[in-house]
């Protein structure tokens, strides 16, 4: 559980005052080693300061016993959520309960996340809840929810853009003061150069040699995608653009096709918004990957088309075959090289273009209801 290692050091770090910067490699180096072992390779904590809060009380216990706690915490809750995807789809989950369960959770997403010790099933969670909370009008707690995605900004930061352009003011509002008071708690723990030095980190060259770089081939997003196939002598100059501008990219489709079609009903527009983050985030590693779940659910439901079932699959077994392929690839020259890139990326980007589709069709029809109900004639009665 290494992402795990990663995150008991924060919080272990922020029990022990004075030891060190808490987003100092060195520091986080000797502390791994001391408490697991002198042969652990790094596993560098660079998540937002109040991360580090919350896994402070299980940074309490020692690291064997912790992870194991974390693990019982995390598959509880992955649990809680495939089960809750009848929500989103509750006619395939009547039908296909046992096969959709299964499918889910053995995937390599989950083995990753599990494996790895990740927190993605929280971020699963928010969404979930968020999107729950949308439908059914309760804005000012959907809002707070989808706060909570501080924990992973890159997951949720297309949120209150989506939030601005819906008009739901209400929801915006919630979410900007539950960010704001995480910020707080954030600069609160580390101060405010502690709260620099983590900015400085994600824009650092180490940052972006080592993850960004260094792990694109186990990431599932279009940026990773594009790195993976650049020559190497390319990464350092090309590499912050391929990082940020496709986001604003897909963010200004998906932006456009809600302002084109004016719709009435939220889990469309949102379930698009979560496939576009998930498209075009500039991290978005396999265990992340557990967000395309419900965009998957969700239009299988409605249009499970041959292109549909198709990419799911296709993904599915690309996703296992990824860390083979990277292997074989790893002692190639470029551009033989390009057989590690993720190319997963490529059917789970043909799904975010499929939430989109979705997402005119049930404007269109929408519409298409509104003026059929106007075009009737009231009866003599």
């Amino acid at each position: 559980m290494p992402d795990y290692l990663a995150h008991w050091t924060g919080g272990r770090l922020l029990l022990m005052p004075g030891i060190g910067s808490l987003y100092d490699p060195e520091v986080q180096s000797a502390l791994q080693s001391t408490s697991v072992g002198t042969d652990v390779p790094l596993s560098w904590f660079v998540s937002a300061p109040v991360v580090a809060v919350f896994y402070a009380p299980l940074a309490l216990l020692p690291y064997n016993l912790s992870g194991l706690i974390w693990l019982l915490i995390s598959s509880t809750l992955l649990v809680w959520c495939v089960l809750n995807l009848r929500t989103l789809a509750p006619g395939l989950m009547a039908r296909k309960k046992s096969t959709v369960i299964l499918s889910v959770l053995s995937s390599p997403v989950v083995f990753e996340l599990l494996g790895g010790g990740q927190d993605s099933a929280f971020i699963l969670a928010v969404w979930l809840v968020g999107i729950r909370l949308l439908a059914r009008q309760h804005s000012l707690w959907a809002g707070a929810v989808f706060g909570l995605g501080f924990a992973k900004p890159q997951l949720v930061v297309v949120v209150p853009l989506i939030f601005l352009v819906s008009r739901n003011y209400r929801a915006l509002a919630s979410f900007v003061a539950t960010c704001a008071l995480l910020l707080g708690i954030s600069v609160a723990v580390v101060g405010p150069g502690g709260f620099q030095q983590w900015l400085a980190t994600l824009g650092s060259s180490l940052y972006m040699q080592e993850v960004q770089q260094g792990q694109a081939w186990k990431m599932v997003g279009l940026p990773s995608f594009a790195h993976a196939l650049l020559p190497p002598e390319w990464g350092t100059w090309i590499a912050p653009g391929l990082t940020l501008l496709p986001l604003p990219v897909g963010a200004t489709i998906l932006i456009v096709h809600i302002l084109k079609k004016r719709t009435t009903e939220t889990t469309p527009v949102w379930i698009a918004a979560l496939a576009t983050i998930a498209t075009f985030s500039p991290h978005l590693a396999v265990y992340d990957a557990i967000l395309f779940v419900p965009v998957i659910v969700f239009l299988l439901e409605r249009q499970a088309s041959p292109v549909l079932r198709v990419c799911t699959v296709g993904a599915f077994g690309l996703l296992y075959a990824t860390p083979a392929l990277h292997l074989a690839a790893a002692l190639l020259p470029w551009p033989l090289t390009i057989l590690g890139a993720p190319w997963a990326a490529l059917p789970l980007a043909v799904v975010w273009w499929q939430s989109i589709r979705y997402l005119g069709r049930t404007s269109s029809h929408s519409q298409s209801l509104v003026a059929g109900a106007n075009s009737v004639e009231p009866s003599p009665t």
